[in-house]
């Protein structure tokens, strides 16, 4: 049984991510329902980590609580938003890789 969670928030709708997104592995973290989670942003949820000041907060308590968060540096490069997301505090990486060991590793993933 996985104890480690990676979620991977590619959804470009604020409300996914608001509501379910970045809530569960917020409470995963806080509640320790799980020994690790990781936050992978990936994809059009980018734009709204860049540019939506709501969701900015819950990532600085997503990071506040210990959960590394990661956004896709090939994503990132082509929306031009590889700058913002790093003043953000947002670690930009090449996500694929990392996924996959990820996953060799035994960790489980959830998508939103």
């Amino acid at each position: 049984m996985a104890t480690k969670v990676f979620v991977v928030l590619s959804s470009g709708d604020r409300e996914v991510a608001l509501e379910v997104g970045l809530v569960y592995p917020l409470n995963a973290a806080k509640n320790k329902w799980m020994d690790e989670v990781k936050l992978i942003i990936f994809g059009p949820s980018e734009k709204l980590a860049a540019y939506d000041a709501e969701v900015q907060g819950r990532m600085k308590e997503l990071q506040e609580v210990g959960i590394e968060v990661m956004a896709c540096k090939w994503c990132a490069d082509r929306m031009n938003i590889t700058g913002i997301l790093e003043e953000a505090g947002i670690k930009v990486v090449y996500v694929g890789s990392i996924i996959s060991q990820l996953l060799k590793d035994g960790w489980a993933s959830l998508t939103f």
